[in-house]
């Protein structure tokens, strides 16, 4: 999520808004719920005593991934924590980047079986790299499972000192990994006018992705109605394309890019759905998710909005999980989906070092029969809370089943959370 600057001091707009007709009672109703205004703080881990383990070395890491032939997980995380708190474009934090400069974020591989993690090496890439949104693909001219590429969002500083510039030039960066090594290799930057708040990456292959912009107003009051206002769809997300030749281009040549998707609020968290055709986006601030289908028109990608599920929290990067052990009598697969369970607190602590943003994670299925695509019948379960005692904030979360032949026949698995402000990634034993 990290895309908003939640309600910071919105009573005043909202008071204005409403009397001036623009937001009516029943969507304040639903905004009090998303924020988890009137939720209790409760962790379910020491609740249920679930078994959690906290993975060294994991700071602030916005997204995760899992590469389902090697296993691991991928992660792009912070430099440091004085960094994130003295620059992070996506909650509107400019007050040092220098900061940045210093301490550059890093891509990180978590190995779910010994739960530990390793920071990868840049080769020819020496930052700065303010993190956010990834996505990872196979490499098609590698052997499958042995080679990645990662696109990551950067929110760089921007070198230009004009004070009407956007104070942060952000761009995706393109690496390529191939598992085992300790390095990652920086094939290009990818720079374009229309990707201007990037937040979360979908890859469509080595040299495409979609790309959301989760707000139009980089800063400021409209910033702030942009995030409580659900009318205000003014965000959208972005098809690119990109060449690649034996040396580096210019950070913007060789770039073509097109408006893939309009008319939406928040456009923030991205994934891939339940068939190749099928993409999901969050509207973070406004708790819903929007269920697409990719289209091709006239050489420009297309999402045309299928259905949409209204989830009673904020929410951010979606997860689609597999079930591998389904059987007739039992399916777990389904959308894994990473909140805060009181989201109306962030923007009061995202300068604050240790503040208390709990996070919350649903299990969202869809039960129709034919649970392919399309229009579904959508039951969301609670599948974690934490107050913050193990975590905070949850921005992504992947889960992984532990086979029912290891637990006495019980449908469990490890659920990793990761957030933009959490100091680790967290993995915690739950029942499916």
């Amino acid at each position: 999520m990290a895309g908003s600057k939640f309600l910071v001091a919105p009573l005043v707009v909202i008071l204005a808004a409403v009397l001036a007709g623009y937001i009516n009672v029943a969507s304040i109703y639903r905004s009090v719920r998303v924020f988890g205004i009137l939720r209790a703080e409760e962790s379910t881990i020491a609740k249920e005593q679930l078994r959690a383990i906290r993975i060294a070395d994991t700071p602030y890491c916005e997204d995760l991934h899992r590469h389902a032939a090697s296993g691991l997980l991928f992660a792009a995380c912070e430099g440091s924590e004085e960094t994130r708190h003295a620059w992070f474009p996506p909650l509107t934090i400019f007050d040092n980047g220098s900061k940045a400069l210093q301490t550059p974020g890093t891509i990180t591989a978590i190995d779910p079986e010994t739960m530990k993690a390793k920071r990868l090496q840049f080769e020819g890439f020496s930052g700065p790299f303010v993190t956010h949104g990834i996505d990872i693909i196979d490499d098609p001219k590698a052997e499958l499972g042995k080679a990645i590429y990662i696109f990551a969002v950067n929110h760089r500083p921007n070198a230009d000192k004009d004070p009407l510039a956007p104070k942060a030039d952000s761009v995706i960066e393109v690496f390529h990994h191939t598992i085992g090594t300790n390095t990652v290799r920086h094939v290009r930057t990818v720079k374009h006018g229309l990707i201007t708040t990037p937040n979360d990456i979908l890859a469509l292959s080595p040299t495409s992705f979609l790309v959301t912009n989760d707000h139009f107003y980089r800063d400021g009051i409209m910033r702030i109605i942009e995030d409580i206002y659900t009318a205000a769809t003014w965000s959208n997300t972005i098809y690119a394309k990109f060449e690649v030749g034996k040396s580096k281009p210019d950070e913007a040549a060789q770039v073509k890019a097109n408006v893939a998707l309009t008319g939406l609020h928040n456009n923030n968290g991205l994934g891939p759905g339940r068939n190749p055709g099928e993409v999901v986006l969050v509207d973070a601030a406004g708790g819903m998710v929007h269920f697409g289908e990719i289209k091709t028109k006239d050489d420009e990608v297309l999402i045309n909005v299928t259905d949409t599920f209204e989830a009673e929290s904020t929410l951010d990067n979606p997860h689609y999980f597999v079930d591998p052990y389904a059987n007739n009598t039992f399916d777990a697969s389904g959308f894994i989906l990473p909140g805060l369970s009181k989201g109306i607190h962030l923007a009061g602590n995202a300068r604050l070092a240790d503040g208390k943003d709990g996070v919350i994670v649903w299990h969202l299925r869809d039960r129709s029969p034919l649970a392919k695509g399309g229009k579904g019948k959508w039951e969301a379960k609670l599948l974690l809370q934490d107050n913050a005692d193990f975590i905070r904030t949850a921005s992504g979360s992947v889960l992984i089943p532990i086979d029912p032949a290891q637990s006495n026949g019980r449908r469990q698995a490890w659920l990793f959370v990761t957030g933009f402000m959490s100091k680790n990634v967290v993995a915690v034993k739950v029942g499916l």
